[in-house]
């Protein structure tokens, strides 16, 4: 049997452009519970602790995103056997492939940033989507990029400490259909995958695909 294999792209016509999407984000869902749940690699309690919310209360925003996501634009297109077979462990390839959903690249600044090999990959960022600045140093303004002649970032979410950052990031991601979330510290990211953001570690000058998947 060929499943979901050398389909026509005539399918796109039919919307199972946002069917394949929406099911590949099921399937991510699925491999966070099942680490989770299943196999048991993640102390959840614990983490969940640290944000002052329960095993409901997290089941309860997973839930959520998963009714936000069977709720993506139907208009979307893209190559419909690419949705379904292409990797989705770099970094401006899956934006590009996404491209048409309501998507949004979400920088930390102190390491990521800041960082001097960054500032093309910033600028790239910039060129191919909306970005927002998340971060819990609460003295970051547009005026660090205004000097620096940086082009400025959509919003900037300047807070303080490391809970309010994290919970502001899971803010956002209630009201996109992807974000791609790049930072250079694991802990961080290690958060925002069990929540079913895009996750990316930067490190050596690179931005890599960060997963909690072991299997």
């Amino acid at each position: 049997m060929k499943y979901l294999t050398s389909m026509p792209e005539s399918l796109s016509e039919y919307g199972l452009c946002k069917t394949l999407a929406v099911r590949r984000e099921i399937i991510h869902i699925k491999h966070i519970f099942t680490e989770i749940f299943v196999r048991k690699t993640i102390d959840i309690e614990t983490m969940l602790d640290k944000l002052n919310l329960s095993v409901f209360q997290y089941i309860e925003y997973m839930t959520n995103r998963i009714r936000f996501l069977h709720h993506i634009n139907r208009g979307y297109k893209s190559n419909v056997n690419d949705i379904v077979k292409k990797d989705r462990d770099r970094f401006f390839p899956t934006l590009e492939l996404l491209n048409g959903l309501k998507n949004v690249i979400v920088l930390d600044f102190d390491g990521v940033i800041t960082a001097k090999r960054f500032k093309v990959l910033y600028h790239l960022c910039i060129d191919r989507s909306n970005v927002i600045v998340c971060t819990a140093n609460p003295k970051v303004n547009n005026s660090w990029f205004e000097k620096r002649n940086y082009r400025l970032p959509n919003k900037i979410h300047s807070v303080q400490g490391k809970v309010k950052k994290i919970k502001t990031l899971l803010d956002i991601n209630k009201r996109y259909d992807n974000i791609f979330y790049v930072d250079n510290e694991i802990e961080y990211l290690q958060f925002a995958w069990i929540f079913g953001v895009k996750t990316f570690h930067y490190k050596s000058g690179k931005i890599k695909y960060f997963t909690m998947k072991t299997k």
